[in-house]
């Protein structure tokens, strides 16, 4: 059942086998995989059913570092979490973004991807995208016909598409009918209380904007609050360790990561038809589709260098004075020239577009290397604390992006590497942007990131290079879990929502087993 906490009249003081906080992607596939058990879960939800500019703003804080860290502009804070605008892009990691490699410094999960297999295909369901499938002999169709990359070098990848999968819209009915799950709305988690030793979580702190206070107790914690509200809740809770639960070694909040974005190149395409044709996206079984190229894992291990993939897609190249005119007509929608004149200009652009479009608008035999890369586990990229307070009297968050020059270094790398295959299979030549030329470490701003928050909670086996142990509980910690892309070690360069999604249903596991001999 759902239940909105300002309003409900029942005990504030909730009891529980499972306690989820949060109640996006992660928080709503575990909650799902216990609806119809004998096991009592409540799942605690910041925001209501709808956006909520007073709930949102909780999201507020600092981000000195890099641009485009900001959580409030990538988070949202209702019933889905950040799912409520998700595109829908699904991919699964790669069997090397799982491995150590002796080049990425702190690289390496706990396992392999072969343990995380067994897990995809479910999430595959959960997310509404197909078969779990992304062979090219089973993706293409007569239309495709792939440049034959050397295999060594570069691979044909595939991205499927959910609708997007809205999982507070689509997953709503069921937990409103679940007889054993409660889910409380606008419930905010102000503190996890522990025992005097912080190995054990005794309660939970909770509390409305409105001030109605509560706690919730219960024999197993999961923290699923995304990538940079994991580390916040859990720098908060320092009333044991004053440095934060699982905070022993200063690790939470570090090795802060997020994908790098965007357009490295143009091609001069000696057929565009073709290529538009081959890399579009496309519906394949009632799923859409996407093919990339993406750089071979020897690749990466010949150069030393990051993972990537790269979208081919068309461009359109516009002439100067039709740009300056489009700019003038922005400018007088937006109210930097009296509103009557911008009738007149767009009469003027039609009326010339007509007459001689070719002298405004020149199209140009040329497409997009739009890059999806992979960024390195670096310790100074942290979220911490930041000493403004919110409307819950909590400290707000303080985010400092970091990239290295190994990043950029592997970007132009990657992009090198694929622009000699295009060359060399007579598909085009590159022209690199401008920024990669550069021999320094600035970034173009705002660096898009797909807004994917990864690494400040990592998983490893060692409480000394890691927050959370192999099964997602926090090291020294018996009964707290962390869900979400905040346990990745490393970020590989694909979305991190079906694997967000595989480990949840993985913990799910886990937790089953535990609750049944605890």
């Amino acid at each position: 059942m759902i239940i909105d906490f300002r309003t409900d009249t029942t005990e504030n003081n909730i009891e529980c086998d499972l306690c989820i906080i949060g109640a996006g992607a992660a928080g709503i596939t575990i909650a799902r995989e216990f609806i119809g058990t004998d096991i009592n879960v409540v799942m605690l939800e910041s925001g209501g059913l709808e956006y909520s500019a007073e709930s949102q703003a909780l999201y507020e804080g600092e981000s000195p570092g890099l641009q485009n860290a900001s959580p409030t502009a990538c988070r949202l804070r209702y019933l889905g979490g950040t799912t409520n605008h998700w595109e829908g892009w699904c991919a699964q990691l790669r069997e090397s973004d799982f491995k150590q490699r002796p080049w990425v410094k702190n690289s390496g999960w706990p396992f392999q991807k072969a343990e995380l297999s067994a897990w995809y295909p479910k999430a595959q369901s959960i997310c509404q995208v197909g078969s779990f499938d992304y062979q090219p002999g089973t993706m293409i169709n007569e239309k495709h016909d792939f440049p034959a990359f050397d295999p060594n070098k570069a691979n044909i990848d595939f991205f499927r598409f959910s609708p997007p999968t809205r999982f507070g819209q689509v997953y709503r009915e069921a937990l409103e009918k679940a007889a054993n799950v409660r889910v409380f709305l606008h419930s905010n988690v102000l503190s996890i209380e522990t025992d005097k030793a912080a190995s054990s979580t005794n309660e939970i702190k909770i509390s409305t904007l409105n001030g109605k206070a509560g706690t919730v107790r219960a024999r197993f914690y999961v923290l699923a609050c995304g990538g940079m509200e994991n580390p916040r809740m859990l720098l908060l809770s320092n009333t044991a360790n004053p440095a934060g639960l699982g905070n022993q070694h200063d690790l939470v909040g570090r090795y802060f990561l997020q994908h790098i974005e965007g357009n490295v190149a143009r091609i001069l395409v000696t057929n565009q038809k073709k290529m538009t044709r081959n890399f579009k996206r496309y519906s394949h079984n009632n799923i859409d589709a996407r093919p990339e190229v993406s750089l071979s894992a020897q690749a990466q291990e010949t150069g030393k260098i990051l993972g990537s993939g790269f979208t081919i897609h068309a461009n359109e190249q516009y002439g100067t004075g039709y740009k300056t005119l489009i700019k003038l007509w922005r400018d007088i929608k937006k109210g930097r020239w009296p509103d009557e004149f911008g009738d007149k200009l767009w009469s003027v652009i039609t009326d010339l577009g007509a007459i001689s479009d070719d002298v405004f608008k020149q199209k140009s035999h040329s497409m997009n290397l739009y890059i999806r890369a992979e960024s390195s586990p670096n310790p100074e990229s942290r979220i911490t604390l930041s000493d403004d307070l919110d409307q819950l009297g909590l400290r707000k968050i303080h985010v400092n992006w970091q990239l290295t020059a190994f990043d950029k270094i592997s970007i132009i790398e990657s992009t090198h590497r694929i622009a000699e295959e295009l060359g060399h299979l007579n598909l085009g030549r590159v022209e690199l942007e401008d920024w990669l030329l550069e021999k320094d470490n600035n970034w173009p701003q705002p660096l898009w990131t797909g807004c994917h928050h990864m690494g400040t909670t990592r998983m490893s086996d060692t409480p000394e290079t890691g927050v959370v142990d192999r099964n997602c509980r926090i090291h020294g910690m018996n009964n707290l879990y962390v869900a979400g892309s905040s346990v990745f070690p490393t970020a590989g360069y694909v979305p991190p929502t079906l694997t967000i999604v595989a480990l949840a249903l993985r913990l799910s596991d886990h937790l089953k087993q535990q609750l049944k001999n605890s």
